[in-house]
């Protein structure tokens, strides 16, 4: 946090009376600024002690799921919505294949392994280029199944759009980036642009989850940087966190009233609401089944979720489980706020 930010937030708690501060769509656009800038922080610190961490030879080739138990283990990464765990840092790709960005989540990490995850359907995508073909499946979270990126298979020319599937336009493949040539397979080859790959394609298995979807944990499980809480304006209830801000540019409107300035979330606190009214909506960006969030504890409402993409071809499926709240509706809890400030 800037020292500018942080005295601007000082003088708006000095000046008021009440325990936690009224937010506005520029304050929530600092802390989402900053949330991404400590979890970088914190992955470019795990990778550059990847060497450094010594673990105990009974773990050595054992099963991932073990792996992340042991002790030995210093960082680990979860899913960001509720924390079940994913990887550890010796499942990070060094260099990446191909770039891919998702509409959530501009920055990517590359895998080599994943566990806890459901794997969708297999399904083609097309680079920006048109060139270049992917078999891909999407992968969520098995515990609260929110969307988590993609399982590349394979890469393989395109020769016909017949074999494109129009789901999944929130990910955009880029160009595959091919290793020198005298490290390139020999066989039989078709032409590829520029480049060229066997016939029937190169098998690449990697592994790529957007980095807004996770977070590091200890290996007791409690979160690296500590979270800064937002609450409801009602009741002060904890409903999520700042590092759970995907989108500061949202709207939204109760009822028959004006749309208000909203942020688009990853996840809630579990518990700390309810979601009723449940239809069908057409949106900007397709149908959904939406449903209306209330404060569990007040009643009033505070947001949206985005129950289930209803577009034929689920181009949406990504936003499916996540949520929305409208930011008059929140307070920073400016006490752990200025905790955070202090540890870090």
């Amino acid at each position: 946090m800037s020292s500018i930010g942080l005295f601007f937030w000082r003088c708006i708690c000095s000046s008021s009376s009440e325990a936690n501060v009224a937010l506005g769509r520029t304050e929530m656009k600092l802390f989402q600024e900053e949330a991404d800038r400590k979890r970088a922080e914190n992955f470019r610190e795990v990778l550059d002690s990847r060497g450094k961490i010594v673990r105990r030879k009974k773990y050595r080739g054992a099963p991932l799921s073990l792996q992340l138990a042991s002790r030995t283990i210093r960082r680990t990464f979860g899913c960001g919505a509720c924390g079940t765990l994913l990887f550890r840092p010796a499942e990070i790709c060094d260099e990446k294949i191909f770039d891919v960005e998702l509409s959530d989540s501009e920055t990517v990490i590359s895998l080599k392994d994943c566990a806890n995850v459901r794997y969708g359907p297999m399904r083609c995508k097309s680079d920006m280029s048109e060139t270049w073909k992917y078999d891909v499946q999407t992968i969520r979270c098995s515990n609260c199944n929110v969307y988590l990126g993609l399982h590349v298979s394979k890469i393989s020319n395109l020769t016909s759009w017949m074999e494109i599937s129009s789901h999944g336009w929130c990910e955009r493949m880029g160009a595959p980036i091919f290793p020198r040539a005298g490290n390139s397979r020999r066989g039989s080859v078709i032409s590829g642009g520029s480049h060229e790959v066997p016939v029937g394609g190169i098998e690449t298995r990697q592994i790529l989850i957007g980095h807004r979807y996770i977070r590091a944990l200890r290996p007791d499980g409690t979160d690296v940087p500590k979270r800064i809480t937002l609450v409801c304006k009602g009741c002060t209830t904890v409903l999520s966190y700042t590092d759970q801000i995907l989108c500061t540019r949202r709207r939204w409107g109760f009822g028959d009233g004006p749309n208000e300035p909203a942020c688009y979330m990853n996840s809630l606190t579990k518990g700390s609401y309810e979601v009723k009214n449940v239809r069908e909506r057409m949106l900007a960006q397709g149908s959904f089944e939406m449903g209306d969030v209330f404060c569990s504890c007040c009643g009033i409402q505070v947001g949206y979720k985005f129950q289930k993409d209803r577009s034929p071809t689920f181009i949406n499926e990504n936003q499916q489980g996540r949520f929305g709240l409208v930011i008059s509706r929140l307070k920073l809890d400016f006490a752990g706020f200025a905790q955070t400030i202090i540890r870090a």
